[in-house]
């Protein structure tokens, strides 16, 4: 009796290391090929980055004057950077110490170090030059030292406005004081001088040339300028990224452009010891 028949096996489904080979290789190459297409993906589909401005000026002319600088970092990064402003300096501060929730932030130098030492956040660079801060009165009203305006009304933008900053260090007897004026804006200051809201006002000294009838009774010691500093939450690559965007703004045909039109002076590299110690100012500070 003969042996029962085996049946053929099919060749087809036989494993072989060659053709274990081949599909490991096709895999690695699908797994690149995915990889490229993500690169490839256009930056809109980029989480926009929000750069927080403090409320030194109106919000229409901050959005005016920052709108074409959100937009050329936006085309160097190839990433979406998206504006966030406040309307007032008491808002600000409520987002500022409560976690400042944006990823880069341009501020003065108070607030600035204030993120550095509290927040974990790392300047990248800076308008160059420094800034003072100035007492006015009316042309007409003749002041002579800020002594005078003890229980006089004295026009501020709120803590910590670094001109209420400053205000608190020229007055800094706390029954020696004068009657605080709380505004929006710088501007708001100045109108309030002019129109006899406040007997005097404390703003920016580059601002008083563009009001006619204004008088700077004191000049403060400067400070650094506004300062560009960035989240912790950005991760090393972007910041990098960032810092490179933004100094590139006085080496491009575009980015001076930018800059000479929007009146704003070249922005250069700073680090966090730059503005070491200027948090110091916000000592008494609610929220400090």
């Amino acid at each position: 009796m003969s042996a029962p028949s085996r049946p053929i096996p099919n060749r087809r489904h036989i494993p072989t290391s060659r053709s274990s080979g081949m599909r490991a290789r096709f895999a690695s190459f699908l797994t690149g090929a995915f990889a490229l297409l993500v690169a490839a993906m256009p930056a809109q589909a980029s989480t926009p980055l929000q750069m927080a401005i403090a409320p030194f000026l109106p919000e229409p002319e901050l959005k005016e004057v920052y709108t074409p600088v959100a937009e050329y970092l936006s085309r160097r990064l190839g990433q979406p950077v998206e504006l966030k402003l406040f309307p007032n300096y008491l808002s600000f501060w409520e987002a500022t110490r409560g976690g400042s929730d944006f990823d880069v932030a341009l501020d003065a130098a108070p607030v600035t170090d204030f993120r550095v030492q509290r927040q974990n956040w790392q300047v990248v660079a800076r308008f160059d030059g420094e800034v003072t801060q100035s007492l006015v009165t009316r042309d007409d009203d003749l002041v002579l030292s800020p002594k005078e305006l003890v229980n006089q009304r004295v026009a501020v933008q709120p803590s910590p406005s670094v001109g209420a900053l400053v205000l608190y260090q020229l007055f800094p007897n706390p029954v020696q004081q004068p009657t605080l004026v709380f505004e929006q804006t710088n501007r708001d200051v100045a109108t309030a001088v002019l129109e006899g809201k406040a007997r005097a006002g404390v703003i920016p000294t580059p601002l008083v040339g563009g009001y006619a009838g204004l008088y700077p009774v004191v000049t403060t010691e400067p400070l650094p300028f506004l300062g560009f500093s960035v989240s912790p939450k950005v991760n090393e690559r972007t910041r990098k990224a960032l810092k490179q965007a933004l100094l590139s703004f006085p080496e491009t045909e575009e980015g001076q452009r930018i800059l000479e039109e929007q009146s704003l002076t070249d922005i250069v590299p700073a680090s966090n010891r730059y503005y070491a110690g200027k948090a110091e100012l916000l000592i008494g500070t609610y929220g400090y």
